[in-house]
């Protein structure tokens, strides 16, 4: 018959193991059996009070602070992304709408900025393309707002929950901060 020892969690062999550990106790083949060789999915070993090995549901995972507001953090990122792209069409963003700034601020006269002629195609005067590119650019900006403005609201509220024991209620927080930051961003930049 096999061994159980409850200390180290393994199952021995008479004759097979020769160092058997103090514990052992006497392990039925109906439970090694469903216990060791083949435990249900997703259940967590253990041990009854008379030593012998079962197997329990596994205890319920409750996410921590840095976790939940990784989480939010992620959807600001990837809702930025969604907006601009890379990086680099950010600044590119950015500069047209600088360019776009100034010729708009001289009255729409002079040469056009570059980043500006650019959008000046199909039709589109110089001023239409710089007016285009103001209205993305306060679209693109005031989505920066409230982006930060709920990402670092939102962390915060999961931390005071967390500091009191509200898990659930933190959980609740970054859910509906990651539903919010999802609909802030759409319809603007590439999500258009």
């Amino acid at each position: 018959m096999r061994k159980y020892s409850p200390s180290t969690g393994n199952a021995y062999l008479p004759g097979v193991h020769s160092n058997l550990p103090n514990d052992c106790i006497d392990i039925p083949d109906e439970v090694y059996e469903a216990v060791i060789a083949n435990p249900a999915p997703g259940k967590i070993r253990s041990h009854a009070p008379n030593g012998l090995p079962i197997l329990l549901d596994p205890p319920a995972y409750f996410p921590t602070e840095h976790e939940l507001c990784s989480k939010v953090d992620k959807a600001a990122d990837a809702a930025r992304r969604a907006v601009a792209g890379d990086p680099l069409r950010a600044v590119e963003y950015d500069r047209a709408a600088s360019e776009a700034q100034a010729f708009a601020a001289a009255g729409y006269q002079g040469v056009v900025p570059p980043m500006v002629a650019a959008w000046a195609i199909n039709g589109r005067t110089a001023q239409q393309a710089a007016d285009d590119i103001l209205r993305e650019a306060a679209q693109y900006n005031g989505a920066l707002v409230q982006l930060r403005t709920v990402r670092l609201q939102a962390k915060e509220l999961i931390r005071a929950a967390m500091a009191n024991g509200n898990v659930e209620q933190a959980q609740d927080i970054a859910a509906e901060t990651i539903a919010s930051i999802e609909a802030a961003v759409a319809g603007i930049g590439n999500n258009a």
